[in-house]
């Protein structure tokens, strides 16, 4: 029987200019606009969903059009919307992002509603949930509500996507964290080691868990990931694919992860499931609308000779 699942994290609206290159200090650049559904916790539940798990979403929209339209999506996508809350007289997040013609992409992030979720709405998301379940939680809610997540996470399991770094993990925080789930990037700025390749990636995959952190899986984009615990260390190799929007490939990874352990997937075949989950999405444009069913992952690693 799989496990239940719940998401808490961050609902934007993501306005996404497509252009040839990435613009520089006071270049003006000819492209095309188009808007999506975006944050990281909507795109990690909506990824879910897509994956055929039913997930709770706990988040924070504001009172606007873009909030009704954000709802309509995740709700016909099959994300279960009960914990959604509304803030009155505040605007829902939004993200604009710069997406070259190679994928490669900036991102700036109006947190809106989103800056509001506290401790409170941690505690009204996890209220009901079995301690069977698996909860994934993001940086992009403020770090008190995180460090809310971690205290009241009892016997759940916790995936932890430190995206972006806010704050640096104190010794209780990477107790409770059964997987932390960083970018290069991320686990640099936790650990202070230059990250380059899958050598030095493993050396801050172990600091972290020597911190007390019990499995981390560190994704390298065309590396794929690094993936150590107490007992293994696992390079899961990237698929190659072409690349049109890398856009939320890190929330599809987090959220194939999810769905996997829910299904009690051993963990190499779990990363093999998140790594395809991710490969697919940045074959298309957007976040939450690039997202693949479960149907297109597993006819993928059939592809790739890895089902």
């Amino acid at each position: 029987m799989n496990r239940p699942l719940i998401f808490l994290g961050t609902t934007n609206l993501d306005i996404v200019f497509y252009s040839h290159s990435l613009p520089t200090v006071g270049q003006s650049l000819m492209g095309t606009i188009e808007e999506f559904g975006g944050g990281k916790g909507a795109n990690q539940a909506v990824a879910a969903a897509r994956l055929g798990a039913a997930p709770h979403f706990a988040t924070l929209l504001g009172e606007d059009d873009a909030a009704e339209t954000l709802i309509k999506f995740m709700a016909s996508s099959g994300v279960q919307t009960g914990k959604f809350g509304r803030k009155p007289g505040v605007a829902s997040g939004r993200s604009i992002i710069f997406v070259s013609s190679e994928g490669s992409n900036m991102i700036g992030i109006d947190a809106g509603a989103n800056e509001f979720f506290g401790p409170d709405d941690v505690k009204k998301a996890l209220d009901g949930i079995p301690q069977t379940a698996v909860m994934v939680v993001e940086m992009g809610l403020p770090v008190a509500a995180c460090r809310a997540a971690f205290e009241m996470k009892a016997d759940r399991f916790l995936i932890f996507n430190p995206a972006p770094v806010r704050a640096q993990l104190t010794d209780a925080d990477c107790k409770a964290i059964d997987i932390l789930t960083p970018n290069e990037t991320e686990a640099e700025e936790l650990t202070g080691i230059t990250i380059d390749s899958p050598t030095t990636a493993f050396e801050a995959a172990k600091l972290l868990h020597d911190r007390g952190i019990k499995a981390v899986a560190i994704t390298l984009g065309g590396e794929g990931v690094v993936y150590l615990d107490a007992e293994k260390s696992i390079h899961q190799s990237a698929y190659q694919v072409d690349v049109v929007d890398t856009t939320a490939a890190g929330d599809a990874f987090n959220s194939g992860l999810a769905v996997a352990i829910t299904r009690n997937m051993p963990i190499e075949d779990a990363l093999s499931f998140a790594v395809a989950t991710a490969s697919v999405s940045v074959t298309r444009k957007g976040a939450q609308q690039s997202m693949p069913t479960e149907k297109e992952v597993r006819a993928f690693l059939a592809k790739e000779g890895a089902a």
